[in-house]
């Protein structure tokens, strides 16, 4: 088996234009490795990893996170080892595999040799990618290959570095790309041609290294190693002032429904093919019960009688009882049906819809101006716009709920209000999902761990400020709310009821190329060690 993650992955070397982006059957046998300057590097490795994002990351979250079930009126099975939480070696190893692999291109371009400064914006923007891509690779892994990764045949079996050590470079990593937008050098390159991110717009660079930062930083709140907490503290102070995301951080290299291949990832996996026919998960992956309750209020759920309206027994944390206009863009009723219906993780049969809802029938179905729309782009009803959609890769959501934890935490050091960047982050996905927000934020932030209110406990306003991340990363972005879940428990999220463990896994399992390629050296562990708080678990964990 190949060890795939040293090999230097050359679908960007022929990319000129837009959609050449796309044309990942290019056959790259007569290149070399002195063709891959950085301006053919950057776009190739922007759109790869963004696409194991979009897909296999997202997918994953969305399952563990209690968004996303399979649609037991026409499957009789799928999910069913992340419904069981059976992990092994081969569980989502495309994780793994397609981080690395692609991550190797943006190493390539900050190792490209750059006497001049030509390449300075390239070299910044490589290395705030390597750091958001490679955060999720320890916060998923923990320990891994980082110092001796990417070397190709030169060292084909890497030694595993110690996670925190990583995570310190990845923060020097931003560290360094701020210098360099900050002070660039004359030669420095416009990558506003080749950078299907930004568009070579360096401030917005430099805010989204800085959100990547806080993001970084955050993931260690909970950490009880000294050391560690010394090391958070004194890089929240130095970034406590600086500018974060002004905007969401999108791709779009010229997405186009041409072919699969050049459509908008998500949209061609999870929903309609270039042809126009409906993929297997249009009609597959279907509304958890829990999000149904989550997102519906009591009046609009045949709640059984006498049933507990916790989310989970025994926490005391009940449903927001709100209908949130967001539901029915998240999910729709399915074709040709009347009711929206969903399936608690788990279940056999279609059992959670309104009170006059008739069961069984056909399960709501993922909404497509909810997951796939862009921002402000109303209605975008036809195959063609949808399949050219700009794809996600940090919303402005995303980082205003990491402002409001973050002054949540450390009012001392961000001292902006906790209350307005929540607000400002609700709003935000409201209008990504072309969603009306009416009064919406007046109801939810009167309810604890829902919304937000000065008045709530500190837990209270944790637990609204993932709950509402959540919402705004499901069908997206969902791989982060499962890890900070992992973090902080938050929000309650029920377990399936065909599961053997009692939660969910504080990681995933090396893959199994580690294990036949880097035998060696990849640390030795069995299954239930993800669910352990051990040797094995994230640092900002132990």
């Amino acid at each position: 088996m190949k060890n795939i993650k040293f090999i230097l992955p050359l679908l960007a070397l022929t990319l000129f234009s837009c959609s050449d982006y796309l044309d990942i059957n290019t056959t790259p046998n007569n290149l070399f490795f002195e063709q891959a300057t950085p301006a053919k590097l950057l776009p190739g490795a922007q759109v790869t990893t963004y696409r194991v994002q979009a897909t296999t990351m997202n997918t994953l979250g969305n399952v563990f996170m209690n968004s996303w079930t399979r649609n037991v009126q026409s499957y009789g099975n799928g999910y069913d080892n992340e419904l069981q939480l059976v992990i092994s070696n081969s569980f989502y190893s495309g994780i793994w595999d397609g981080l690395y692999l692609n991550l190797k291109n943006f190493d390539a371009i900050i190792k490209y040799p750059n006497p001049d400064g030509k390449y300075d914006n390239y070299v910044a923007a490589a290395k705030i990618c390597k750091a958001f891509y490679m955060q999720r690779i320890v916060d998923l892994y923990g320990k891994c290959p980082y110092s001796e990764a990417w070397q190709g045949l030169a060292n084909t079996t890497p030694k595993y570095d110690d996670d925190f050590t990583i995570y310190k470079d990845l923060v020097a990593n931003l560290e360094q790309a701020r210098a360099l937008i900050a002070n660039p050098s004359a030669n420095a390159e416009d990558i506003s041609g080749v950078d299907v991110m930004l568009h070579g717009d360096m401030n917005k660079w430099n805010e989204f290294a800085n959100s990547t930062e806080l993001r970084l930083l955050l993931r260690m709140s909970e950490a009880t190693d000294a050391t560690v907490k010394a090391f958070r503290d004194l890089k929240l102070q130095d970034i406590k002032n600086n500018t974060f995301l002004s905007a969401n951080v999108v791709i779009n290299p010229g997405y186009s429904g041409a072919t699969d291949e050049q459509a908008t990832p998500g949209f061609n996996v999870y929903a309609v093919t270039a042809a126009g026919t409906n993929q297997a998960n249009r009609l597959f992956i279907t509304m958890s019960g829990h999000a149904y309750k989550a997102l519906q209020s009591t009046a609009t759920t045949n709640w059984p009688a006498g049933a507990t309206r916790e989310i989970i027994a025994g926490s005391g944390v009940t449903y927001p009882d709100v209908t949130d206009p967001r539901s029915a863009k998240l999910f729709t009723v399915g074709s040709g049906q009347t009711f929206r219906r969903a399936v608690t993780q788990g279940a056999t049969l279609v059992d959670v819809t309104t009170p006059t809802g008739s069961l069984p029938g056909l399960p709501c179905r993922l909404g497509l101006i909810g997951n796939f729309n862009p921002y402000f782009q109303a209605p975008n009803q036809t195959l063609a716009e949808y399949s050219a959609c700009n794809g996600s890769v940090m919303s402005l959501s995303e980082s205003k709920f990491l402002e409001a934890e973050a002054a949540v935490r450390y009012p001392a050091v961000f001292t902006g209000s906790a209350q307005t960047a929540f607000n400002a982050a609700v709003t935000d996905d409201f209008n990504r999902k072309v969603a009306t927000i009416g009064t919406y934020l007046t109801v939810i932030n009167a309810k604890p761990n829902f919304g937000f209110s000065p008045a709530f406990t500190t837990a209270q306003k944790l637990h609204a400020i993932m709950f509402q991340k959540w919402i705004a990363l499901m069908g997206v972005n969902a791989i982060e709310s499962y890890i900070d879940y992992t973090r902080t428990g938050y929000p309650l999220t029920p377990l399936s009821t065909v599961t053997n463990q009692t939660r969910k896994p504080y990681r995933l399992i090396y893959p199994v190329s580690e294990y036949v390629a880097n035998s060696a050296n990849v640390p030795n562990m069995v299954s239930n060690d993800a669910f352990a708080i051990n040797a094995f678990t994230p640092f900002w964990k132990r």
